[in-house]
């Protein structure tokens, strides 16, 4: 603190090692001669590279109810007995899952994971530790929670026959989260708890091999990236197959689920 006259104005000096020469040259009102008090000096003599630090921290995005992991990576003199911990923007706080010491670079890797993720969960999170040469907190990392899509409206149905549905995806509108990056169909007679699951790549799709006079339920698969990221089953659509006849010539039986054709002589 440096005085002139009655007034007193606080000076500014450089911080660094105890190693580092640093002056302070106080400025006085109307160039009058000035005094400097100094109280409680504490130095601090610790190398940059004692002192943890964290790497950046990345940020981290899971689908829904997939577990999502924190990779906290400390560097200088940082011990697995020192206290790792990673801390929710809503001051929330969690401890590791693991902690791995790689000695020779000198390095902590303290893993923090989020099990089973949710939406609610998704936040800013940062990693903090603490050691007898001082303290370390990383910059803030975003856990980004996706919801797999699922579609808003039932198939479409275009024609049908005794055997076959035709069927337009209509997945126009969808909830949750893209992009879609597969499009599957699931279906099953409507008296039967056995399903078939097929990919589709275009889309309107034929669903054949089927029993005449029957009853389908007809609903689609959407995944986005990732894991877990496929949705549940959208809206089904309920269409019957036609009765069993006579096609150009052709006559459709059906036997254990199997499906025979038999040309009729002519």
């Amino acid at each position: 603190m440096a005085r002139s006259g009655t007034r007193w104005s606080w000076p500014s000096a450089p911080s660094g090692p105890a190693s580092t020469r640093s002056f302070s040259k106080p400025r006085s009102q109307a160039e009058q001669k000035g005094y400097i008090g100094l109280d409680d000096i504490v130095l601090l003599n610790y190398p940059c590279y004692k002192v943890p630090h964290f790497t950046r921290l990345g940020d981290v995005e899971v689908n829904a109810g997939q577990n999502a992991t924190f990779q906290c990576v400390a560097t200088g003199r940082a011990a697995k007995t020192d206290p790792f911990t990673m801390e929710r923007r809503n001051g929330v706080l969690m401890t590791p899952h693991s902690l791995t010491s790689l000695v020779g670079e000198r390095r902590l890797v303290a893993w923090f994971q989020v099990g089973g993720a949710q939406r609610g969960e998704q936040d800013l999170y940062r990693c903090i530790t603490q050691s007898s040469y001082g303290a370390a907190v990383s910059n803030f990392a975003e856990l980004i929670v996706r919801v797999p899509p699922t579609p808003i409206a039932p198939p479409q149905l275009l024609r049908s026959g005794p055997t076959y549905l035709i069927i337009q995806l209509n997945t126009n509108s969808i909830v949750g989260d893209g992009p879609v990056i597969r499009r599957e169909i699931v279906y099953r007679a409507s008296h039967s708890p056995w399903s078939e699951t097929h990919g589709v790549n275009a889309l309107t799709y034929k669903v054949w091999h089927l029993e005449p006079d029957t009853e389908y339920r007809i609903s689609v698969l959407l995944t986005r990236p990732g894991e877990g990221g496929t949705g549940p089953p959208g809206p089904p659509l309920v269409s019957r197959t036609k009765c069993a006849g006579r096609e150009g010539g052709i006559a459709w039986r059906s036997d254990l689920h199997i499906h025979q054709y038999y040309l009729l002589s002519q």
